[in-house]
């Protein structure tokens, strides 16, 4: 079970049921045994009425003066019974057993017991007895009651107690279970703050969460920061190392002019080629890191906020063209895509726009059920053998095309990691090159 929410919905429920059920057995003991108890202090009574009301005639017989014994006793099958045992085996009964008698054990004088029996017609009773000493005689009372009409109210209230139990046990459930609701709802402030970290609008998860999430929200700032301190170290580290790169370059780019190499022109040329190459590396990382400035990483891409800082740089970078760079972007400025990568995939492009452009570049983004980019130029274009090239399955583009290719075998790599399309054209009014690409969101 992975949702907190249902392990402490059913630890709730469990817990409740465990205690309605403690609660309703031990007042249901409770309850059966204050009525026993109830009884038996009566039946207790009624002893001490019979023993009161019996004496010995004159010739030692008992008799029991019955007009001072509560009614109840001389009705036939009343369910009130008394029966005095002497220890010669003479009985003497109430007029309500009738002529059955109970079989009652002998108590010593000042002994007593009470337990429950089947007595006449199928009736369950609870007997009290106790044993006496009366003039000389000792024999034991006993007094029973009929617990049948009790036992039928209690069954009755045993079921109105388990109804209450469970409409208790309902209501509470409910209750904690608003209480749960409210509880996690505190979570959702998480889960908003991690969209808008995704979103880009801000650096960090606020640490106004409950106590339990706190540390887990703490880490995870922690993590984000060093994630972000390391992604700014590799970028200025790769600015830096092309940086350095410049210095070594033109010397060796000197010393290809040199007069030693001319007898070399093979070696030359091939020096001259793999010189060019590095320093198209270079200067692509340059304008990489450029191009990326500053901002939060992981961040969606907002149109209308980073594009007139990219075509500053642009136009800074391309200021002997004084190029009109035309973008079209959604009015709804944020982009479901992450921002280093659209910097990087926009800044590939327009880059290798600006370089072959003669003096305008298009740019023009869209998004629906996608985000389709689309950028062009007035320059002069690839041929028509060149673009069926670029649309081939598998055809890197770096080996495709020369000069237009690493900028453009790197956006046509990023576009697959998205599971995207990139088509390359003729551009219909500039009449350059065109590249359409589309990613999914």
């Amino acid at each position: 079970m992975n949702s907190l929410g249902q392990q402490l919905r059913l630890g709730l429920a469990v817990g409740l049921l465990l205690l309605f059920g403690l609660v309703w057995w031990g007042g249901i003991q409770a309850i059966h045994s204050l009525t026993e108890y109830f009884v038996a202090s009566r039946l207790e009574h009624d002893a001490e009425s019979v023993l009161a009301a019996m004496r010995l005639d004159d010739s030692g017989r008992p008799q029991v003066r019955w007009r001072r014994v509560d009614a109840i006793y001389n009705q036939p099958l009343s369910g009130h019974y008394y029966q005095i045992n002497f220890r010669d085996g003479e009985q003497v009964a109430s007029r309500s057993q009738w002529d059955q008698r109970l079989e009652i054990p002998a108590f010593d004088p000042g002994a007593r017991g009470q337990w429950r029996m089947p007595g006449p017609a199928g009736q369950e009773l609870l007997v009290w007895a106790a044993g006496y000493n009366k003039q000389g005689k000792i024999f034991s009372i006993a007094v029973a009651e009929d617990m049948t009409p009790l036992n039928q109210q209690l069954t009755r209230f045993e079921w109105l107690f388990v109804g209450l139990i469970l409409g208790g046990a309902l209501l509470l459930f409910a209750g904690q279970q608003l209480i749960v609701r409210a509880a996690l709802v505190r979570l959702e402030r998480v889960r908003e703050e991690m969209a808008r970290l995704e979103r880009g609008e801000v650096r960090a998860l606020t640490t106004q969460v409950p106590a339990e999430v706190a540390p887990l929200v703490v880490q995870f700032n922690h993590l984000l920061e060093l994630f972000q301190q390391r992604l700014e170290h590799s970028r200025k580290g790769l600015g830096n190392l092309s940086h350095a790169f410049k210095g070594p370059i033109n010397l060796l780019q000197q010393q290809l002019e040199s007069d030693e190499l001319v007898a070399h022109p093979e070696l030359k040329a091939a020096m001259q080629q793999q010189l060019s190459r590095i320093r198209q590396l270079m200067e692509r990382e340059m304008k990489r890191a450029r191009l990326a400035g500053s901002g939060i990483s992981g961040g969606h891409f907002n149109a209308g906020r980073e594009m007139p800082a990219l075509l500053r740089v642009l136009r800074q970078i391309y200021h002997e063209k004084q190029l009109a760079i035309e973008t079209r972007v959604p009015e709804v400025g944020q982009l479901a895509v992450d921002r280093e990568d659209m910097l990087e995939l926009l800044g590939n492009l327009l880059d290798n726009a600006c370089k072959w452009a003669r003096g305008r570049v298009r740019c023009v983004i869209a998004q629906h059920d996608a985000v389709v980019i689309e950028v062009e130029d007035d320059g002069p274009g690839v041929s028509a053998e060149a673009l069926a090239r670029l649309t081939g399955r598998g055809v890197r583009i770096d080996e495709s095309m020369d000069g237009h290719g690493l900028g453009l075998a790197i956006t046509k790599d990023m576009v697959q990691l998205y599971g995207g399309e990139i088509e390359f054209m003729p551009a219909p009014e500039l009449g350059g090159l065109k590249v359409r690409v589309t990613l999914p969101l």
